[in-house]
């Protein structure tokens, strides 16, 4: 062939190639979207057009599992933010270890949507992995709007790991527990409003035993193992001025003995409220099967109208699973405050308005600006109402419908059915927007707006070491174990804990099981 006719040749081939390459590049970008998981979607949000996606590598932790890879929820993230993730899930129910795995050999992802586990956050944070997230919070306005100002301290407290926050924590739904009570049953035995002191409520006790003789006034959720004394005890903690701060494990600083760190289950307040509950229990006020009633047992009783005053979840009221629908008249309440047992009012610790799980980033990111401004990108719009609507129901009418105003799940779907077939399930905070039309959530939000003054301690944070967390879960499991065993003996008169000689048994037992050991660790954080 002659140099001529190869050149043309040449030039027709060339040709031929570059037409169908546009031809293909033109069908890909029509619509932003393509069932190729290899291909990237169309540049949007601000992205350059033709601006090639940025690869993301991504972990997700999702409490329900997607059935597959890519779904609805990833490609949507993609093409509004023109990256292209590498996408893995493991699970919440998978535990820890595979992302331990990961970060140990130095291939762990750029982001974790996700991630619900703040003591492994505080241990990669030391080891250099994660990025200090809380040092760009400027640029996350939304999210920062999520707290109030009060709040947002207490995060950077709890959160945070040697000075700095690696980790965006979620809000947290809080539904307040306070004493419930059924208002036309005290409608009847003629009390007028719920007790304000543990006199009172010992009186109410009795007026509602002889107005329904086939009752018990006061219920107890009951349960083996332990349980159902500890939720017992739940209401009459906070009258007695001695309530329990979970994040401590019962460890606090006691305002009435001058701020010193006592352990809630060994101070004489303890013995005094078992004091009352005996009482109560002996006269057949309270459930004497607390220590054996099943869930199914005592949910049958609330609804068969068995149970008259309950310490509960305050959206309990307008659960329909408790609806008294049987009994004529009948309706749940909810006490605005806390009685007391003396004169000093009822102490309630401040519930955490956050939860540490959420995002955390890669430190290699530090390297990576433009990947990292649009990670931040999109957990800024994650935070915002149209960003919370998108991730907790999906897509208007493919997840959910609008009917006159009210969003809910399309008939067949629920929150796991959306998570599991299309991905999506709320992050960062609920959508109210959702939810204004949920009569639980509607609860929450009151009862909390309700209940703000009787938080009236700020929780404090222990930031425990590795070793010393070791230590203090199985030296309090052992505590306990010591000292709910003692409660329900003591309630049940199987004690006399008005006994010095059996309180001071009880003490020394505490004591070999490693009492002082535990509360020395707590002093180091706690101490004022």
């Amino acid at each position: 062939m002659g140099k001529r006719n190869w050149r043309v040749t040449l030039l027709a081939l060339i040709l031929v190639i570059a037409s169908i390459a546009a031809g293909c590049s033109q069908s890909n970008n029509g619509n932003g979207k393509t069932t190729d998981s290899g291909s990237e979607p169309a540049a949007t949000n601000g992205a350059a057009e033709g601006n090639a996606a940025l690869k993301v590598s991504v972990a997700s932790m999702p409490k329900y599992p997607p059935n597959e890879i890519p779904n609805a929820y990833i490609k949507e993230v993609e093409e509004r933010f023109n990256m292209k993730w590498d996408f893995e899930s493991i699970p919440l129910s998978a535990g820890i270890e595979k992302y331990n795995v990961m970060f140990a050999s130095g291939d762990y992802p750029d982001f974790i949507p996700n991630m619900n586990s703040p003591t492994s956050v505080a241990k990669w944070a030391s080891a250099g992995y994660l990025l200090p997230i809380g040092d760009y919070i400027d640029k996350l306005p939304n999210y920062r709007k999520l707290f109030s100002d009060a709040d947002w301290e207490l995060l950077l407290s709890f959160g945070s790991s040697n000075g700095k926050l690696y980790m965006l924590p979620s809000t947290a739904s809080n539904d307040p527990m306070s004493w419930i009570y059924r208002k036309d049953a005290f409608d009847k035995a003629g009390v007028t409003a719920f007790p304000s002191t543990m006199d009172e409520l010992y009186e109410t006790a009795k007026k509602l035993k002889t107005a329904y003789p086939d009752a018990v006034p006061i219920g107890v959720r009951g349960g083996t193992d332990n349980n159902g004394v500890k939720n017992m005890m739940n209401g009459f903690r906070q009258a007695f001025r001695n309530p329990k701060n979970s994040n401590t494990r019962g460890f606090w600083n006691d305002p009435d003995e001058g701020g010193k760190v006592v352990w809630n289950l060994a101070s004489p307040k303890h013995r005094e409220m078992l004091a009352f509950i005996a009482k109560l229990y002996k006269e057949g006020l309270i459930e004497k099967e607390f220590a054996t009633l099943t869930q199914d047992q005592w949910k049958a009783k609330r609804l068969t109208g068995k149970i008259l005053m309950d310490f509960q979840y305050a959206s309990h009221t307008v659960d329909p699973g408790y609806a008294l629908t049987d009994i004529p008249g009948g309706e749940w309440e909810y006490a605005r405050s806390l009685p007391s047992a003396s004169d000093q009012p009822a102490l309630e610790f401040k519930p955490l308005n956050f939860s540490l799980f959420g995002p955390v980033f890669s430190s290699k990111l530090a390297d990576d600006q433009e990947k990292l401004d649009r990670l931040i990108e999109y957990v800024e719009w994650g935070a915002s109402p149209e960003g919370q609507l998108f991730h907790q129901a999906g897509l208007e009418n493919e997840t959910y419908v609008n009917e006159g105003g009210t969003l809910k799940y399309k008939d067949g779907l629920d929150r796991q059915k959306v998570a599991e077939q299309y991905g999506f399930d709320w992050w960062l905070n609920q959508s109210s927007e959702f939810l204004k039309s949920d009569a639980g959530y509607l609860k929450k939000q009151e009862a909390m707006t309700e209940f703000a003054s009787n938080f009236n301690l700020i929780p404090k944070n222990a930031p425990l070491t590795e070793e010393e967390q070791e230590t203090v879960n199985t030296t309090v499991s052992a505590l306990e174990d010591v000292a709910l065993q003692f409660a329900t003996k003591a309630v049940m008169g199987m004690v006399d804990i008005g006994n010095d000689e059996a309180w001071n048994g009880y003490l020394s037992d505490l004591e070999k099981v490693g009492l002082s050991d535990a509360q020395a660790i707590f002093e180091k954080y706690l101490a004022e």
